[in-house]
């Protein structure tokens, strides 16, 4: 049963004016359900669904959470076991996941608005299956294991699992990420090696070897390298067409974590003497992240499909323009003293998830609009 909590209502013209004029968004708290005293969360739809979790001020007891656009919590129930995990969300508010059941063994599940665990078939002979992702089509990936073995599997809207096809020599695989064209990005296990190497599965099925380490995100892939002629690994992409290919002017340890529909990129790399946090553009172009003014240390974890970035600068949590200035995002509220905040991620509405913590009252996940 849905546990309802009052609409998200701002924090006041009061609170962080000076920052959410200039950001042009206001912060809510996600409140948590009856019982619990703080929250997390980490996975944001497209129409302001957020998932996350709960804890009583004890630490003791946890419950998965969804948040409706409207602020409405409604917790998530599993399998009858004691773990359970939300992995995506699609634009309609359907989560996927992992519950495991009263034996031990973890299968696949959705969760919808009811937040009732809806367990996913497993192909025939395996008992279980972990899901990483799923999109608007209700397409989700994931792997089926027996004993030591796992290999990647697609789920179509109806839930049945289809093995997605292997690379030659390949000992086993896994699928991470889908996007809404029905591409898969994913790894692979080769005989002789107990190291993975990044592949793409076309919409078609059809596999594609990429080579090196991945961080995956559907179609494009962003990672890292080996450069056989500079020598050591360089921050590395791999478009539709093509294995992984060295960024233009990027240094020896450099890396690319992140890129969004666009083929932007963020990662790091040293210029100069420093190592500085990046964005490259689809076409190699690079443009420095840089702190907000006052501030030394920035972290940029997210970016949408406009090229806006999210993350802290210094301990507060901020958003970067398309040209790598950075603002802070408003995160003051009266009568309490802030110890540190964050932006976790940021949809293509410009909506942005982060947590907000004070010293005097539990931690909170935050959406900022």
């Amino acid at each position: 049963m849905a546990l309802t909590v009052a609409p998200l209502l701002p924090l006041g013209p009061a609170e962080g004016a000076q920052g959410a004029a200039r950001a042009g968004l206001v912060m809510y708290e996600l409140q948590p359900p009856e019982g619990y005293s703080s929250t997390v969360a980490v996975l944001l739809s497209e129409a302001g669904h957020a998932v996350g979790s709960a804890r009583d001020a004890r630490g003791e007891k946890y419950v998965p959470v969804r948040w409706e656009p409207n602020g409405t919590a409604t917790p998530l129930s599993g399998l009858g076991g004691d773990w359970m995990w939300a992995k995506a969300i699609n634009d309609d508010g359907i989560i996927a996941g992992t519950a495991n059941t009263p034996d031990g063994k973890q299968h696949a599940v959705t969760w919808d608005a009811s937040g009732a665990a809806k367990r996913l078939q497993e192909p025939e002979g395996y008992p279980q299956s972990v899901v990483e992702d799923i999109n608007n089509q209700h397409v989700s990936v994931s792997t089926a294991s027996l004993y030591s073995t796992t290999w990647a599997v697609r789920r179509d809207r109806d839930g049945r699992p289809t093995f997605l096809e292997q690379p030659p020599n390949s000992v086993g695989s896994l699928a991470t990420r889908v996007n809404d064209s029905g591409e898969i990005i994913g790894s692979a296990r080769f005989l002789g090696t107990s190291n993975t190497s990044a592949v793409r599965w076309d919409a078609s099925g059809k596999v594609m070897y990429l080579g090196s380490s991945t961080f995956p995100s559907p179609a494009t892939v962003a990672g890292d390298t080996y450069d056989s002629v500079a020598g050591g690994y360089r921050a590395a992409r791999a478009l539709r067409c093509c294995v992984f290919r060295v960024m233009p002017g990027a240094s020896d340890g450099s890396v690319a974590y992140e890129v969004n529909n666009r083929d932007v990129f963020l990662g790091a790399t040293k210029i100069g003497d420093r190592i500085e946090t990046v964005r490259w553009d689809n076409n190699g172009g690079t443009v420095v992240m840089k702190p907000v003014p006052g501030t030394s240390r920035r972290n940029v974890h997210a970016l949408n499909d406009a090229g806006l970035a999210v993350g802290t600068s210094d301990q507060r949590a901020a958003i970067w323009d398309v040209n790598g200035n950075a603002t802070l995002l408003p995160d003051e509220k009266p009568g309490r003293v802030l110890k540190n905040s964050l932006a976790q991620t940021i949809n293509n509405a410009g909506q942005i998830l982060g947590s907000a913590e004070y010293w005097d009252v539990p931690t909170r996940a935050v959406i900022w609009r």
